[in-house]
């Protein structure tokens, strides 16, 4: 059964980094909106991109669900001490991974789906910046901080573990965690960026990817131990 919670919180993460492909479309040409993060050009979206991104985050919850307590089973197999400061690190960012990958997704596919609507009914950009520029920041702020305490320490109880050899797994695997493909998706999408290329958006999947993987890297390791 842990396995089976493994493999269905990785699929469950990898669809909600399919989400965030769908959240991240920005066709060319618009006008920037709150602060850049977004543009004018979302009012030609198909709006079940963002429907259909809100589905797999409220999945992402129910895999979250799924995976936290197998992780946590798979380090009292290996052996890590409930009062290590990586298995406490491990539990802190897992408690809370559920609510907030459920709520952050659904907030930030509500907010497009309102400025969405406000564009379509002809707000000119000054106005929809206007509207849209605090509510937005205010709203998503407390979400990108509570998404930083959960991707924190599992991240960095994750690669001591890899690192000291606790999961046998090879240490290239170090960077199969939220913040590691974070990191390597935000270099690949600077790169695009700097290209110019139509495909950037498509890096806006690490952090769920990371969870994603770090699914399978449990796996792997699970399955090493039996």
């Amino acid at each position: 059964m842990r396995k089976k919670a493994l493999l269905f919180g990785f699929v469950a993460l990898f669809l909600c980094g399919i989400g965030d492909w769908l959240i991240g479309y920005d066709p060319p040409g618009g006008e920037p909106l709150i602060y850049g993060i977004s543009n004018t050009a979302i009012i030609e979206v198909p709006t079940w991109f963002y429907i259909l991104s809100l589905g797999f985050g409220i999945l992402s919850g129910f895999g979250c669900r799924a995976f936290a307590p197998a992780m946590l089973e798979t380090l009292d197999e290996l052996g890590v001490p409930k009062g290590a400061k990586t298995y406490r690190a491990f539990r802190f960012g897992l408690a809370s991974a559920p609510m907030m990958f459920v709520s952050f997704h659904a907030a930030c596919c509500i907010v497009l789906l309102l400025m969405q609507a406000a564009l379509r009914a002809g707000l000119d950009v000054r106005a929809a910046n206007g509207v849209f520029l605090l509510p937005v920041a205010a709203s998503l702020l407390p979400f990108v901080v509570w998404c930083f305490l959960c991707d924190i320490p599992v991240t960095a109880a994750y690669i001591v573990l890899v690192l000291k050899g606790r999961l046998s797994l090879p240490k290239a695997a170090a960077v199969c965690c939220p913040l590691g493909m974070s990191l390597l998706a935000k270099l690949l999408g600077a790169v695009l960026l700097a290209a110019n290329s139509k495909y950037a958006f498509l890096t806006a999947c690490g952090e769920s990817w990371g969870w994603a993987f770090l699914c399978l890297a449990f796996y792997a390791a699970s399955k090493k131990r039996r």
